[in-house]
């Protein structure tokens, strides 16, 4: 069987694209889930939800101190399906909390500096969803541009790991959702409110 063959038949067997594109673009300034199910026991997919409808800032607190919150209304994840978008909402408490919070360790100035220059470092704190917190690391990177900055990341979590239960019926199909899933951020340090205060600086600059 020639390579073509091989590779239409990949496809038709997964659903999914071998040269899939990322699931955010770098200048984004989003939040995005990746899930993979199999409908009616037969095909296998995966879903990726966008969100770029966030708000972000650094807050200080007593001691010199500084934490990064991040809000996400949970009305605005897009699937390309508006059934399973509301799905989404149900089953992450939106009734509840209209939004979710991730709040990250406190820091000085200088640790947020420090972290941000390592070539790859873990952001840690507390994912909001509903009435309760849950704890969540990401393995993160930090790039410095010209006119802006960038910090990305990812974590591959369970459902249970935040209380929930994988779906059974999405959008009025029956699925069988996987128990884990794929977290993904990407922001832009201009969008970030009083990013400025625990930006990594450019050689040279004080």
């Amino acid at each position: 069987m020639r390579w073509s063959s091989l590779l239409v038949l990949a496809v038709i067997l997964t659903g999914e694209s071998l040269w899939a594109a990322p699931v955010l673009e770098a200048s984004s300034h989003c939040v995005a889930y990746k899930a993979r199910k199999t409908m009616l026991f037969v095909r296998k997919l995966s879903v990726v939800g966008r969100n770029c409808d966030v708000s972000a800032q650094v807050l200080p607190e007593v001691g010199g101190l500084y934490n990064i919150e991040v809000n996400v209304p949970i009305r605005s994840f897009n699937s390309g399906d508006s059934e399973r978008d509301r799905d989404v909402m149900k089953i992450l408490k939106a009734d509840v909390r209209p939004e979710l919070t991730f709040k990250t360790a406190a820091k000085t100035a200088d640790q947020w500096r420090e972290l941000f220059a390592k070539k790859d470092f873990e952001l840690e704190g507390e994912l909001f969803i509903g009435d309760k917190s849950y704890p969540l690391r990401m393995k993160s990177s930090y790039i410095q541009g010209d006119e802006a900055d960038e910090i990305s990341g990812w974590a591959q979590v369970r459902f249970q790991d935040f209380g929930l239960k994988p779906p059974k019926v999405v959008a009025g199909i029956l699925v069988s959702v996987k128990p884990e899933l794929e977290l993904y951020f990407n922001f832009v340090s201009t969008r970030i409110l009083g990013a400025d205060s625990i930006r990594l600086q450019k050689e040279g600059k004080q």
